[in-house]
């Protein structure tokens, strides 16, 4: 499967009692690479569970055991079996994100000087507060910390030259857990470029924050890293083996996902409300004019709740990109809101939010599964452009009342055939993340 010019990438889960998390790691690594991954291995590391069984149970994984309990060790397990040209590392309670195969495989075809890629964590459970803040805290230390010591590594989350690593001796088995991640960076450095890239993320499980807390674990995190870097060394030697089962049933994790969207689509559309309200208040109307377009921005308020509660559950968070394109959207929210008694602008607006919007569900095709649902928005969408467009065309030739009246009936018609006859914003429920 891979052409003589890529290299072959080899992917190992080390495992140790992770019956509640391997079956959708290994899942979501084989749908995301399109089974591009020259071998899967699980390193079976002394695991009392049904982790093994439930490994050997997904078609094409091997599984290897190590007896001996310990992170470096199932690592050093999966150098001693693998035999890709590059070896990728991820934990059993991760997930990979759709480009994750591609930027990993592109990233050594182009930079051939490096010898490893890792990037940060992003979290598929937890509250929405303490991933939000999680979020900030990788933002602001990895690209210093990444800056200041020229290496860093995240264990689950790293690909790494398979030679690469035979030349520099093999995982220190020595380390029980804390700071093994920094040492591979900083043995590695020693042999090419060891690279740390935010965009080359992978979803995983915040079950240590959530039992050891936000502030203890990312200061012994840190500490560990120091500690590395500068007296290479640990400054934990021990650690807390957590196998908290909180979300570790996909209905539970699906749940998460749902309340963090209805979260949202209530905060948004109460936002752009508001915004309305004000700007209704402080402006002087005629009614007469005023009304349609009340009645329609209503319809569009309640077409943004159900939009948003949809998309939010099946798009990428934190991406740059998109985050920009809604950050854009909002603004021409706002723009609608402003400009309601203006119909020529207000309408124009709207023309550019479906715009905008279609833009943003057309780069997201292909890379979630839920293609269908994106072509009907984009379809809707462009409905909408060709729609304002006749409006404001309509508008500028002197048919003001009739052609904002005529526009509001047929946005309040295609919201009513979304809602019934063509369920648009109806989303079942995942079958993984």
């Amino acid at each position: 499967m891979n052409t003589s010019n890529k290299p072959k990438i080899s992917l190992i889960i080390c495992a140790h009692n992770e019956e509640n998390y391997i079956v959708d790691c290994l899942k979501e690594a084989i749908k995301y690479s399109d089974g591009k991954f020259y071998e899967i291995i699980v390193v079976n590391n002394n695991s009392t569970d049904k982790t093994k069984e439930l490994a050997m149970s997904i078609p094409g994984v091997k599984v290897v055991d190590e007896k001996e309990k310990g992170l470096t060790k199932a690592r050093q397990k999966g150098l001693e079996v693998a035999t890709g040209d590059l070896l990728a590392y991820i934990d059993a309670d991760t997930r990979l994100q759709p480009n994750w195969f591609n930027m990993a495989e592109h990233f050594f075809m182009t930079h051939h000087k490096a010898v490893s890629l890792s990037g940060p964590y992003r979290y598929y459970d937890g509250s929405i507060i303490n991933n939000f803040f999680l979020h900030i805290i990788w933002w602001l230390n990895a690209p210093i910390a990444y800056h200041l010591a020229g290496y860093m590594i995240l264990g689950g989350n790293f690909v790494a030259k398979r030679d690469a690593l035979i030349k520099m001796g093999g995982f220190d088995k020595s380390l029980e857990f804390y700071g093994e991640d920094t040492n591979i960076s900083r043995r590695l450095s020693e042999f090419g470029k060891v690279v740390f890239k935010m965009d080359f993320f992978i979803y995983s499980s915040s079950r240590r924050f959530q039992k050891e807390g936000i502030i203890k674990t990312n200061l012994v995190y840190g500490l560990n890293f120091l500690w590395q870097v500068l007296f290479k060394k640990p400054f934990t030697k021990g650690y807390q083996d957590h196998r908290i089962e909180l979300y570790e049933k996909q209905n539970n994790v699906e749940e998460h996902i749902k309340k963090s969207a209805e979260v949202k689509a209530w905060i948004v559309s109460t936002f752009f409300t508001l915004a309305f309200v004000v700007v209704w208040m402080l402006e002087s109307f005629d009614w007469h004019k005023a009304i349609p377009l009340a009645i329609f921005y209503i319809a569009f308020v309640f077409n943004t709740f159900f939009s948003i509660r949809c998309f939010s559950r099946i798009t990428p968070p934190y991406s740059l990109t998109h985050s920009t394109i809604d950050f854009i959207l909002g603004s021409l929210y706002i723009a609608m809101a402003v400009n309601i008694k203006e119909p020529p602008y207000f309408i124009f607006f709207t023309l550019l939010i479906f715009a905008v919007s279609s833009i943003k569900y057309t780069l997201l095709l292909g890379n979630i599964e839920h293609d269908h649902i994106l072509k009907r928005k984009i379809l809707i969408d462009i409905l909408g452009v060709c729609g304002s467009s006749l409006v404001i065309a309509g508008i500028f030739v002197g048919y003001v009342q009739s052609s904002v009246w005529a526009w509001m009936v047929v946005f309040i018609l295609a919201n009513i055939i979304l809602f019934t006859l063509w369920p648009f914003y109806r989303l079942e429920p995942k079958k993984s993340l």
